[in-house]
């Protein structure tokens, strides 16, 4: 799979430390990397569907790894995001009463 693929292209890909802190524009650099290739000839077009395959999979995990990294608080200290981004409004009424 990943014969005729341009070693330069794998060693930008397997650049993880890029991917996590710039997961976009890595993934823009794989792409354009990969296109170049082909418009030279290195690769055909199977391997550049693979290639641009690659780089998003690639882009995927470095967004994987940047929202780890944040969560565990490498950017400084933030409130925590509710379960699917959405804002809990607390009230001032009683507390519920405890079951139990």
């Amino acid at each position: 799979m990943m014969a005729g693929i341009p070693c330069a292209w794998l060693d930008e890909l397997n650049d993880q430390c890029a991917l996590a802190t710039d997961p976009d524009g890595r993934a823009a650099v794989l792409a354009e990397m990969a296109m170049a290739a082909h418009r030279r000839g290195e690769v055909d077009a199977d391997h550049l569907c693979e290639m641009l395959e690659f780089a998003e999979a690639a882009r995927l995990y470095g967004l994987n790894e940047h929202d780890d990294m944040y969560a565990c608080g490498l950017f400084g200290y933030h409130d925590p995001m509710s379960e699917w981004g959405i804002e809990v409004i607390k009230g001032q009424g009683k507390e519920p009463p405890v079951c139990g």
